[in-house]
């Protein structure tokens, strides 16, 4: 492990040093110096009411209902009036379902789907993990405030999430192992004994 750090610290000596020497050369040549930053545009959201159906009594967790309704949007032409038949194979992008609590605790569910950064319209057709979509109609006005409106009422049925299988992604917490490898009981012992 020292002769690692050790390594690091005389790399990092070394590429400081060599700066220092290189620095006042480009000083010279230099006539005047520009700066940029990268400015990320306003990510937008607009937010339509979803109804989840077939929540069974004995979940109870808003956070594991919101994830037991899946939704996918696709981006439709700007013309377009109705949504395909059937629900596309490809680029599409998950849909988040959010939980909303109001003053009398009373929870009502949103899809929160991306709406243009500026002035402008998009149209997405969003599918319930049956297969059974609706057309929605995302507008952010010249103010910035971007609004949804579905065609139809949109819902979906609570299906329990499930851990991905084997090589799809992180499981879930307690399935990842004894702690990295490292077994109760299997320490060292020092000393005497």
């Amino acid at each position: 492990m020292n002769m690692k750090r050790s390594t690091v610290i005389a790399a990092s000596a070394a590429t400081i040093f060599a700066m220092a020497i290189a620095t006042p050369s480009f000083a010279a040549t230099a006539t005047s110096t520009s700066t940029s930053t990268e400015v990320k545009a306003a990510h937008l959201h607009a937010s339509v009411a979803v109804t989840i159906n077939g929540v069974p009594s004995t979940v109870t967790n808003v956070g594991q209902i919101v994830r037991g309704a899946k939704f996918v949007a696709y981006k439709l032409a700007a013309d377009a009036t109705a949504i395909p038949a059937t629900q596309p194979t490809s680029g599409g992008k998950p849909a988040k379902v959010e939980a909303n609590v109001n003053s009398s605790n009373v929870v009502s569910y949103s899809l929160k789907l991306d709406a243009p950064a500026t002035a402008g319209t998009v149209k997405l057709a969003v599918y319930n993990a049956a297969g059974v979509g609706t057309l929605v109609t995302v507008t952010t006005d010249s103010t910035g405030v971007a609004t949804a409106t579905a065609d139809s009422a949109i819902s979906a049925t609570y299906v329990a999430p499930t851990a991905p299988a084997f090589g799809e992604g992180k499981g879930v917490k307690g399935d990842r192992g004894m702690g990295h490898g490292k077994h109760k009981g299997d320490r060292m012992k020092m000393g005497r004994g």
